[in-house]
């Protein structure tokens, strides 16, 4: 039973997604409490959250996004859709993200290849962490990254959960040139989106 709602759940944002209706998937899980929501999302943002997120591309004069760990990418194709800015994904599983037992996929994925192990990215572009869990990985990216904007979506304190980097205490390395912009909460979740500038 439990199983059929969550597959009559996944089926909806499917629909809803072939018909480009990203508000509607954004409307479709308020509570964020869905067990099948978070099988397509660790974070389902607001109306509000989307909006956050555009004002603060278009703020900083940037193309678009690059989400390290994207998932299947709903969350990229939500920001997409609503905002007008190009959201590429980057995945390490390729084997996973091709077999059927994998959620259905959202946007492209691009996959690090032993030929082209480090894929660009591109400065135009902000860097993304959605419930990112490998502290390692991501100090690796911020590393190779020459833009100027890193948004890290995660738990804040007294969420429960966990993860790394955590939206406010990322660790940059030992060089950090990463300060916070702003922030907002994922409706009333205690999970929030934190913005980090590079330093002049």
């Amino acid at each position: 039973m439990v199983m059929e709602a969550e597959n009559s759940f996944i089926d909806a944002v499917v629909d809803l997604y072939r018909a480009k209706d990203w508000r509607s998937i954004v409307l479709l899980n308020e509570h964020s409490n869905n067990e099948a929501a978070l099988r397509l999302l660790w974070v389902w943002p607001s109306l509000e959250n989307v909006e956050f997120i555009r004002r603060t591309l278009c703020e900083s004069n940037l193309s678009g996004m690059i989400s390290i760990g994207c998932g299947c990418g709903l969350l990229e194709w939500i920001l997409q859709e609503a905002t007008g800015f190009k959201v590429f994904g980057i995945e390490v599983n390729e084997e996973w993200w091709i077999s059927k037992y994998s959620n259905p996929k959202f946007i492209p994925h691009l996959y690090p290849t032993a030929e082209e192990p480090n894929p660009v990215l591109n400065p135009n572009f902000a860097l993304l962490f959605c419930y990112f869990n490998d502290g390692q990985a991501f100090k690796e990216y911020v590393d190779r990254y020459e833009g100027c904007l890193i948004v890290i979506i995660g738990p804040g304190e007294g969420r429960g959960t966990h993860t790394d980097p955590e939206p406010f205490k990322p660790d940059f390395g030992i060089y950090s040139r990463w300060n916070l912009l702003s922030f907002q909460e994922v409706k009333t979740t205690k999970d929030f989106i934190a913005v980090y500038q590079r330093q002049q």
